[in-house]
């Protein structure tokens, strides 16, 4: 086999894997009570929309989480470049992804851009 091809591997290997762990650890958070300022302020539940101001997609579905948080208090948006603790502790690894979280505890992890109606009806699984 050529170099070439042995590099080819490498590249394709790399994007199809790279997403793969994203999603796995994404889908370990389900179950896990997390302690955080986000947290603390109630024990009520929460959608929490982590986000990144140069992501496209983000900057596609901001306006609609925007919509949603004037009509909901809990609704919760952490921009992840000024607040990298937060994504930490929640282990965020790609944006966008949605958290639904009932008494600090995830219940629902979501990877990638949404629509307003799919929000919608994960703001009703936790109101």
């Amino acid at each position: 086999m050529s170099w070439l091809m042995i590099v080819l591997l490498l590249i394709a290997s790399y994007l199809i894997l790279l997403p793969l762990l994203s999603y796995l650890s994404a889908k370990r958070l389900v179950g896990r009570m997390i302690e955080s300022d986000l947290t603390s302020e109630t024990s009520g539940n929460r959608m929490i929309y982590f986000y990144s101001q140069n992501c496209p997609p983000c900057r596609s579905m901001t306006p609609i989480i925007d919509h949603l948080s004037e009509n909901h208090d809990t609704v919760v948006k952490v921009d992840v470049q000024s607040d990298p603790e937060t994504a930490r502790v929640f282990n965020i690894r790609a944006t966008p992804t949605t958290l639904l979280m009932k008494d600090n505890k995830v219940t629902e992890v979501c990877l990638g851009a949404k629509s307003q109606k799919q929000l919608e009806t994960l703001l009703q699984k936790i109101t």
